[in-house]
């Protein structure tokens, strides 16, 4: 007598499986055609325009690129205080600050830029 494979058992296992699905999924099925359509919402409440959009990347921006900047500054204080007078170490620290600066700089003058360029265009 040959016993069946472990195969045989996994199809007629997947029966039971497949019945208990079609049985959760037939109320789901019925209350779907029911339900009221979905309105979705718009997520950028109050930015109508390319500019004002841009402006609320701008300040996305700005939030978030404040901290990174105090903490590269932070950083360079600490790379000067740990090269302990260490030529190679403090020339590391002060390019470290001076990018950090650069970087803040940057981020500054892109928000008076735009604020430069909507005040020429809302004078016209």
């Amino acid at each position: 007598m040959k016993i069946p494979s472990l195969k045989a058992f996994k199809y007629l296992a997947l029966i039971p499986v497949v019945f208990f699905l079609i049985a959760i999924a037939a109320p789901a099925l019925t209350h779907a055609q029911s339900v009221d359509p979905v309105t979705l919402q718009n997520p950028l409440n109050g930015i109508n325009s390319i500019e004002g959009l841009l402006v609320a990347i701008l300040n996305i921006v700005m939030i978030l690129m404040v901290p990174v900047i105090v903490f590269f500054i932070i950083y360079a204080g600490f790379k000067y205080v740990m090269a302990q007078g260490n030529a190679s170490q403090v020339e590391e620290a002060t390019r470290a600050l001076t990018y950090a600066i650069i970087g803040g700089v940057l981020i500054l003058a892109a928000l008076a830029i735009t604020e430069i360029i909507r005040n020429v265009v809302t004078a016209f």
